[in-house]
């Protein structure tokens, strides 16, 4: 399992490298390109903070609370390779450290967040938004790993519990 889980990760972390690096080299600020019917919008947006541009006055902040953040994920990757089984919480975190490693990678090296897909909403606010692949991999990683969570507990209790 802890190869599948790694190699997940990495195939989810390189896809959106590569497509934010597409994204940084072949679309200009502003720019927009519809596609799935109009209901989905290419553009590039750059996110020197954290979600909704949090703290971007603060970019030494970002960037030392973000590789904090990316050391404790390690360490939460490397305990729970160890434990036996949580197969679904073991997937929901390679999807989510995959995610969490891409933005972590472009804040130290870039100094911001390439983001590139936008919904096409009746909600102004929601039409403004811009995410990547990586924001879709934690939320969907977060999720997974809830069920995962959910599923271990649901299963029988020892009698000194």
């Amino acid at each position: 399992m802890i190869i599948l889980s790694v190699g997940i990760a990495a195939l989810l972390f390189g896809v959106d490298l590569l497509l934010k690096q597409y994204v940084e080299e072949n679309m200009d600020c502003g720019e927009e390109k519809e596609a799935v019917k109009g209901k989905v919008i290419l553009r590039k947006v750059y996110n020197k903070g954290f979600m909704l541009h949090a703290l971007e006055r603060y970019p030494r902040l970002v960037r030392g609370s973000a590789a904090f953040l990316g050391a404790v994920i390690f360490i939460y990757d490397v305990l729970l390779s160890g434990k036996k089984g949580r197969r679904v919480e073991k997937a929901g975190t390679a999807i989510f450290s995959a995610g969490a490693y891409s933005n972590i990678f472009d804040r130290l090296v870039r100094g911001k967040v390439i983001d590139y897909i936008g919904f096409k909403s009746k909600s102004d606010f929601l039409s403004r938004l811009t995410v990547n692949l990586a924001d879709l991999c934690i939320v969907a990683g977060l999720a997974v790993m809830t069920l995962g969570k959910l599923l271990t507990g649901a299963g029988p209790r020892s009698k000194g519990a």
